[in-house]
């Protein structure tokens, strides 16, 4: 495993992004362009949308959208979809608010609720509990969504496979490491026979003085039985620094702008040991 340090990092970077530029294969996902007025269920039109743009600085949802289908007489299939800045926000919103409960069924009074994220997008269906709609023809509405890609973040691919904890994936968009932070992170945990660890990547570029800002709260310690690297940053999450059971961690701004952080009840050479794998892998994925 190569160690890459910051100046290999950025000459790597420069490198890929010649790359890119003189070929076709290293392009930017279009915008798709949506004409919320031609959004039909089937074949059936809805009645006029109502559109809500959100300026609120403070959240990361910026629209909401409501459709009124007149499935037939005495049926309407309500349809709300909640946009947001982009996928990160939204799968946060779908996973941690608590008000969805994924592919099941929620009955609310009369009405049944069935719900999907997909992308940017939560698409929240509402009916009549006793006309019960084929999921797959939601399905069906939400894949034609103009712009659709859909399946989990890609930036999570970029983390270790290697003992991933089923089901123990999580995003945090406004503390990390009970820390307030202005960057969201995607999270992995993992587990090794009796070892456990987590590694965190940040989910886009962030801007040095946003680490730098979240970084400043973490508790520092020098670490021993390894070299210290005056680009990392480590640390304990529970403030002691040579307890056995304690949780250590090695955070690091790549070049290129991406944050990445790895903390777990490991010795120091462990941890280092995890920390460049994990950081190799993010550095040398394109997304």
């Amino acid at each position: 495993m190569i160690k890459f340090t910051k100046k290999l990092r950025a000459v790597a970077l420069l490198t890929l992004a010649a790359l890119c530029a003189a070929t076709t294969g290293c392009k930017e996902e279009e915008v798709v362009p949506v004409n919320y007025s031609e959004i039909y269920y089937k074949s059936i039109r809805s009645t006029t949308p109502e559109i809500k743009e959100l300026n609120n600085p403070d959240t990361s949802l910026t629209k909401i959208i409501r459709y009124h289908y007149p499935v037939m007489v005495g049926d309407t299939l309500d349809v709300t979809i909640m946009e947001f800045q982009s996928d990160v926000y939204a799968l946060d919103y779908y996973m941690n608010s608590g008000k969805f409960q994924g592919s099941a069924p929620i009955l609310r009074g009369d009405f049944l609720e069935q719900s999907f994220r997909a992308d940017e997008r939560i698409f929240i269906f509402r009916h009549d509990s006793f006309r019960r709609y084929e999921r797959s023809d939601l399905e069906n509405f939400v894949r034609g969504f103009p712009g659709y890609r859909g399946g989990f973040p890609q930036a999570f691919l970029s983390l270790p496979f290697e003992h991933r904890e089923q089901g123990r994936t999580s995003i945090q968009t406004k503390n990390f490491l009970g820390l307030e932070s202005k960057f969201p992170v995607l999270v992995q945990s993992y587990r090794d026979g009796g070892l456990r660890w987590n590694v965190a990547r940040s989910w886009d570029q962030v801007s040095p003085e946003n680490y730098e800002e979240w970084a400043r709260k973490l508790h520092k310690v020098d670490p021993k039985g390894i070299a210290k690297d005056n680009e990392c940053v480590y640390f304990t999450v529970d403030g002691f620094a040579d307890s056995e059971f304690i949780s250590r961690g090695m955070a690091q701004q790549l070049a290129g702008g991406r944050v990445v952080v790895v903390w777990g009840y490991l010795d120091w050479f462990d941890l280092e040991r995890k920390f460049f794998n994990a950081a190799d892998r993010v550095f040398e994925a394109r997304y």
